[in-house]
């Protein structure tokens, strides 16, 4: 039960985090990047401050390496993914980060030398291929803004194991602290030098928007995430989380009037079942054994 309340929370950070795609899109008419970047971690660093001020305590130099290693992934994986966006649909931005789901495995493989569960791999494809129909992608072909998000989906993969490795051996509210001031000081040191302050537009749509990824997308995400996915696998968190995909091209549906076909259906079936899959599997095979015994 505690493990299905935690990927039952991963799955709505993942709902969360796939209206970010045309919000950012959007808002990125009116604030540069890195303005927009530095922006969210900033507010999202301030109310975490405020929210948890009594459980944060220094643990020490390994703490904040490690809050380090994560701040410079999760940074990355933002950064690859706003810049993305400038060049790319938020369909196609959907797609590509949804690869990390693919990369995973290799990675756990790379750092904690755990290789997945036959049912994983058989998940992962699946899920893989409904996204690819659901976003439609590369209509257009392969532009600058894909292969950006493609670092996003890298720097994705290696945040997921890194997460589960650091979260069950330090404190979770300094490793979440480090990773928001970090963010938060990098993106604005690198818009004073590279972006223009005054092209910054904060219009009602701008604000709105700056709201929704520092608050539920980044401060409420980025928490509950770091808490509760050492509950689960590296694996099942990213099948998990996959449902950013479908969650991104609904709203894009809605808001941006892109056109659903069967092929998009087919897709999101295939993802739901992908992820079914993986997470009814083990329960399935308890049962059966138990049943033979």
């Amino acid at each position: 039960m505690k493990r299905f309340k935690a990927e039952l929370i991963l799955f709505f950070i993942a709902g969360i985090w796939g209206g970010t795609f045309v919000i950012v899109k959007l808002t990125l008419i009116d604030i540069p990047p890195f303005y927009f970047l530095g922006i969210r971690f900033c507010l999202a660093s301030i109310l975490y401050i405020i929210i948890f001020f009594k459980h944060l305590k220094f643990g020490g130099y390994n703490e904040i390496r490690a809050g380090l290693v994560l701040s410079v992934l999760i940074f990355a994986g933002f950064a690859f993914q706003t810049i993305g966006l400038l060049y790319t649909t938020a369909s196609n931005s959907a797609l590509i980060t949804g690869v990390s789901i693919l990369i995973v495995p290799f990675a756990q493989y790379f750092i904690i030398k755990k290789a997945p569960a036959l049912e994983n791999w058989i998940s992962v494809v699946i899920v893989m291929f409904g996204i690819y129909l659901l976003t439609g992608p590369f209509a257009n072909g392969i532009n600058t803004g894909d292969f950006l998000t493609f670092y996003c989906a890298v720097s994705w993969a290696f945040y997921i194991i890194y997460l589960d490795v650091f979260t069950r051996k330090y404190d979770l509210y300094m490793l979440v602290l480090v990773q928001f001031i970090f963010c938060g000081i990098t993106a604005m040191a690198i818009a004073f030098i590279f972006e223009n302050w005054s092209i910054v537009n904060l219009s009602s749509g701008a604000v709105w928007g700056l709201l929704y990824v520092a608050i539920p997308a980044t401060l409420v995400a980025t928490f509950l995430g770091n808490k509760y996915q050492k509950e689960t696998t590296p694996v099942r968190a990213a099948l998990l989380f996959s449902f950013e995909q479908p969650s991104a091209v609904i709203i894009a549906i809605i808001f941006m009037k892109d056109q659903f076909n069967p092929l998009q259906i087919a897709g999101g079936i295939l993802m739901i079942s992908g992820i079914s899959f993986s997470e009814t599997f083990e329960y399935i095979k308890t049962g059966l054994h138990k049943f033979k015994q």
